[in-house]
């Protein structure tokens, strides 16, 4: 007996086992934003999804009232840098109200963000995967025409990419960074065994 599916019940599905891809740059679309029950109440996961199927989130930080005016712009620095990803106008995202509809492909004219993605080290833990940074559509284009592969945050450097700042270096090259003291001159001594059984 033959079956029958709709094509569209196959819209955001994923293939079983999608693997994250490797280090690079991608245009990723926006899934949905929720709150689950033990993140802070200014949190919000941002999941998306990559050309492969691998799917994962970022957390994303609201701007709330009591934060200081520092961290308040920081946090709206960061939606709206997500939201220029997705090629929102600087006009468009300050002459609206902003919603987490405009975060999510689906709701938002079916628009793509670009990022910045380094993979976890399998079978590291505490390595996770991450996107680095949301790029604009130029500088997403400018990075994969540049041939260079991101590297994870936690390596102390950048790749070059057109217009980025690089990182300064912590120590001169070929200089040893010695983080404990030299050893005594005389070898090292161990203290006599305690006497053991013995009055004294």
């Amino acid at each position: 007996m033959s079956f029958s599916i709709n094509g569209a019940s196959f819209k955001g599905v994923s293939t079983l086992g999608s693997s994250q891809p490797e280090a690079g740059y991608y245009e990723v679309s926006g899934l949905q934003i929720e709150q689950k029950a033990g993140d802070k109440a200014d949190a919000r996961r941002f999941h998306v999804e990559f050309p492969n199927g691998f799917k994962m989130f970022e957390f994303l930080h609201l701007p709330v009232e009591g934060l200081e005016k520092k961290s308040f712009n920081g946090r709206l620095a960061a939606m709206k840098t997500i939201l220029s990803s997705f090629g929102f106008t600087a006009e468009e995202i300050e002459n609206n109200e902003i919603s987490d509809a405009w975060f999510v492909s689906e709701s938002n004219g079916g628009r793509k963000a670009y990022v910045e993605f380094v993979p976890g080290q399998q079978g590291v833990q505490g390595s996770y995967a991450r996107i680095n940074k949301f790029l604009t559509k130029e500088q997403y284009e400018k990075a994969v025409a540049s041939g260079s592969k991101p590297v994870s945050r936690d390596a102390g450097t950048r790749p070059s990419v057109p217009g980025a700042i690089p990182a300064a270096p912590s120590a001169a090259a070929g200089t040893p960074v010695s983080t404990v003291a030299p050893a005594p001159a005389g070898g090292l001594r161990l203290p006599p065994p305690p006497a053991v059984g013995v009055a004294r």
